[in-house]
């Protein structure tokens, strides 16, 4: 997990300039990441607008935890006591 780690905030930082900085927006980003047979990470791709479609009951559970997530990042701490 410290490679993944690693490897986004390397990828953010080589656009930082390009990104909109606003702080009243925020934008969620998604990455595909492969791993190859010695557990390393590969960059696929980065998606600026991912899907939060859902296909299976995993995929629903890990979105649904994305979501709470981000509630819980971008919303003080006294109003994500609702979520």
């Amino acid at each position: 997990m410290d490679d993944i780690n690693e490897l986004i905030v390397i990828s953010l930082r080589s656009v930082q300039n390009q990104m909109v900085q606003h702080k009243h927006c925020f934008e969620l980003y998604g990455y595909d990441v492969i791993l190859d047979d010695k557990c390393r990470p590969w960059l696929i791709e980065i998606n600026a607008s991912p899907s939060l479609s859902t296909n299976s009951v995993a995929d629903k559970k890990l979105k649904k935890n994305l979501i709470g997530d981000v509630i819980s990042i971008v919303l003080p701490s006294d109003l994500t006591e609702y979520s």
